[in-house]
């Protein structure tokens, strides 16, 4: 690993941009993520843990993450410093132009049960080729570079469809039994959003100590047992806010927020939007 790198791209329509980072050390995200378009994750070198809607996954060299639109995620640091990564967003807009009669296709990555290509050796090999074309248009970008990203990316979205229909992904196994209390934990919380979470009532109803409940939360996702329901509840409300017409007082209630000040500043930190803003910039008035 040599010295810290950072490059950004995007695409003049706004439709796909690139993030390429060689990290030297320890690093944890600390900003909220959770938005309205496709991530594609590829790390180049290193390890790292993934948290995705409800898990943990263990990341290693050569993994291709797929993260849907409006999914809570965060990359957080294994204990070993250093690593590479290429992170590419993808609006929805641009398959849905681009390749309409192929859409249900090239968005059936994101929706996997374990959203993650990892490939045998001896089949990542094409895999890498085309990370490798990536990074290489955007170290050294011509005009025709913006034409090269999207064809692409295409082309990485096709072939991880191929290999879950050739059966050629290997299975994760890094589940252990604290992941798998989390991801109950956490599926807990979503199932109940509605109602008043707090740490001591969640950690009791899964007979833990608070604790250490909010020890083991933070060291497994990446947030902290409060962020995390917030997140999680904006997130739903960002889906209500979206798909219904019912007054965002109502839907600020249904979400958990008793109020409504509360809910309105929340929503803006994590949306960067007012609740009434979003709704209009997704066509509902």
């Amino acid at each position: 690993m040599n010295q810290p790198f950072h490059l950004n791209f995007q695409d003049p329509n706004q439709q796909i941009g690139i993030d390429y980072d060689r990290r030297v050390g320890h690093y944890s995200m600390q900003e909220d993520h959770i938005h309205d378009h496709y991530e594609l994750y590829y790390l180049c070198s290193g390890e790292r843990t993934y948290f995705i809607k409800e898990r943990s996954y263990r990341i290693v060299a050569g993994d291709l993450v797929f993260i849907d639109r409006n999914a809570v995620h965060k990359t957080s640091d294994v204990g070993i410093p250093d690593h590479e990564r290429i992170v590419i967003y993808l609006a929805r807009s641009f398959l849905e132009q681009s390749y309409p009669e192929w859409l249900p296709m090239l968005e059936e990555s994101f929706k996997w049960d374990i959203p993650i290509l990892r490939l045998h050796l001896h089949e990542s090999s094409y895999l890498t080729e085309l990370m490798d074309e990536i990074k290489h248009e955007l170290l050294s970008l011509q005009p025709s570079s913006v034409l090269v990203i999207r064809h692409r990316i295409v082309e990485l979205l096709l072939y991880a469809h191929r290999q879950r229909q050739n059966n050629t992904l290997l299975l994760l196994d890094n589940e252990t039994p604290i992941h798998r209390k989390i991801s109950d934990i956490t599926r807990y919380l979503n199932d109940h959003i509605a109602e008043t979470l707090s740490l001591t009532e969640v950690a009791s109803h899964f007979y833990i100590s608070p604790f250490y409940l909010s020890h083991l939360f933070k060291k497994t996702t990446g947030f902290t047992f409060s962020h995390y329901l917030n997140l999680s509840r904006i997130k739903e409300a960002q889906r209500r806010l979206r798909e219904t017409q019912l007054p965002i007082s109502e839907i600020a209630w249904q979400c958990g927020f008793d109020n409504f000040s509360h809910f309105g500043k929340t929503f803006k930190k994590i949306s960067h939007l007012s609740p009434r803003d979003y709704r209009k910039a997704h066509g509902r008035t």
